[in-house]
């Protein structure tokens, strides 16, 4: 057995702080704001990464998927885009932490919302976001999400429910509709177009996504209605990037302060709904009711480039068992029943816009109990082989530098890089830059395998292949034997620590941690 060498990077800025300075300006803001689908320290409830398992006891082990994803196969065929594996990260000063791979930053949970920026009317404090927008990692492009409505701008500025209502993060109302738009979608909405314009005039060029809301189905995050989302979906992208062809921005009488079309290079995200705090046929139902609320003649999503929507599949029921990654599959696949239902809302020349996941992992690992640092490795390295079979444009995992309340830990101050980013380190060698050659499928049994091949080294051929019916606890990751297959001439596996065994005998241990089978070296 050998070691492969791993693609780890270590991503830097142009910025010099002392470690112990920026780890604990960092520290105290992740304890400052609200959280996305897994839930932060200010609330208890709601968002993608509920939990069973209950009081942190270990889950159990759910019974395996043996069905594969009905004819969702949109990822086969094509190359893995470096930009498909992408990232949050707390704060700007932890940047220079990150020692894996990843192309995209999604900025949320990190003090930089709309409350927290526009702090009167037309007054902005813009330092932190600054921070991360002037200074990105070489290669790492920004999706910013344009949400909070600060008190000064809405409709019930003394509303303590929303999920940001705490001390430093802005006032109450940030999760309610802003004053000047009615329910119905029509006002002038102008609060919402002055603050759009102003962040696509100072940062042109530097942020390439804008997401209009984040877990609209969820009251904790927004307690409006679709139709006013579905305004400020045209209205943010009349702003920024101008109309699409054919639709107009003069229908609303709205007035945009810079014109239109600020920004044509960047891109707008519709609001991403969430599912697994309900049920996983959730995310379809919220786009469905998305896609039937027009504004102005002009439905929800017309305005969006891309389809946002978040992948989490652990629920809120104490009673449910581990998270199952193999459950995207039903998220994805009726998120694209949904989406080929309408075409002029999520489609464009009869392709569908590109999903992005914009948040995702495991969830709320101790109320889950999923605390295991190879469980929560083997969760990563399927879900991303997973949502890469199933076409899903790209996945910003939540998060690099989560604290224990949080989800999806990839780094701790105090241990450093966990398992679960060690595997992600691998996961990206193992599909950057290959071809999807066969869609990820269990052909009735517990066994998954997706295969993928590459130009270089010429006829490459690998296996990504796992049991889902294993699991791996604090004392082991028992495996099964796995026959393998005769015609690609496999020689070796590669296991997600980047260890090489030779194949002999026929056979290979397969368990809850995928292995690569391949019949050649990568260089």
């Amino acid at each position: 057995m050998s070691k492969r060498p791993s693609p780890k990077i270590k991503l830097s800025d142009s910025r010099s702080f002392p470690f112990a300075i920026f780890l604990l300006a960092a520290l105290t803001g992740l304890t400052a704001c609200g959280g996305g689908g897994a839930v932060s320290f200010e609330r208890g409830g709601g968002g993608g990464g509920g939990g069973g398992g209950g009081d942190g006891a270990p889950c159990a082990l759910p019974a395996p998927v043996t069905s594969s994803a009905g004819n969702v196969t949109a990822g086969v065929g094509t190359v893995t885009p470096s930009a498909f594996m992408d990232l949050h990260v707390g704060s700007s000063d932890l940047l220079d932490t990150v020692t894996i791979p990843y192309a995209g930053l999604r900025l949320w949970d990190t003090s930089t919302g709309w409350a927290q920026i526009n702090t009167g009317d037309g007054t902005y404090d813009w330092s932190n976001l600054d921070s991360f927008v002037n200074f990105p990692p070489p290669g790492v492009d920004i999706l910013y999400n344009l949400a909070r409505t600060p008190s000064w701008a809405t409709t019930s500025p003394d509303d303590s429910s929303c999920s940001y209502d705490v001390s430093g993060q802005g006032s109450g109302g940030q999760c309610d509709p802003p004053k000047d738009l009615n329910s119905d979608g029509t006002g002038a909405d102008q609060d919402w177009i002055n603050w759009v314009s102003a962040v696509a005039t100072r940062y042109k060029g530097k942020i390439k996504y804008y997401e209009i809301w984040n877990e609209w189905n969820i009251s904790q995050f927004w307690t409006g209605t679709p139709a006013q989302l579905v305004r400020m979906e045209q209205d943010a992208r009349c702003a920024v990037e101008g109309p699409p062809a054919g639709f107009s921005c003069s229908a609303n009488g709205s007035s945009f302060p810079s014109g239109t079309g600020i920004d044509t290079s960047a891109r707008i995200v519709s609001p991403s709904p969430v599912g697994a705090a309900t049920d996983l046929n959730q995310v379809s139902k919220e786009l469905s009711t998305y896609f039937q609320t027009s504004v102005g003649g002009i439905a929800g999503g017309t305005f969006a480039d891309e389809i946002g929507f978040h992948g989490y599949v652990s629920t809120a029921n104490d009673t449910v068992p581990c998270p199952r990654p193999e459950d995207v599959n039903m998220v994805v696949t009726d998120l694209s029943n949904t989406v080929q239902s309408f075409p002029a809302e999520a489609r464009v020349n009869g392709v569908d816009k590109p999903w992005f996941d914009t948040e995702d992992s495991w969830g709320k690992a101790p109320d889950e109990g999923f605390t295991d640092p190879e469980r929560q490795a083997a969760f990563l390295a399927r879900d991303f082989l997973l949502q890469r079979s199933l076409g899903v444009a790209r996945l910003y995992w939540y998060r690099w530098d989560a604290t224990e309340t949080y989800g999806g830990a990839l780094w701790t101050s105090s241990t450093g890089i966990t398992e679960a980013g060690d595997a992600w380190a691998e996961i990206y060698q193992w599909i950057s830059g290959a071809t999807l050659s066969s869609a990820c499928t269990a052909n009735n049994s517990s066994v998954w395998s997706c295969g993928f091949t590459r130009t270089s080294p010429s006829g490459y051929q690998a296996l990504a292949v796992w049991d889902a019916s294993q699991d791996c606890t604090t004392t082991s990751c028992p495996t099964t034997n796995f026959n393998v297959p005769a015609g690609p001439g496999y020689t070796q596996y590669v296991d997600l620590s980047g260890n090489v065994t030779s194949i002999s005998g026929g056979t290979v241990p397969i368990g809850a941690k995928p292995i690569l089978l391949e019949n050649g070296t990568l260089p």
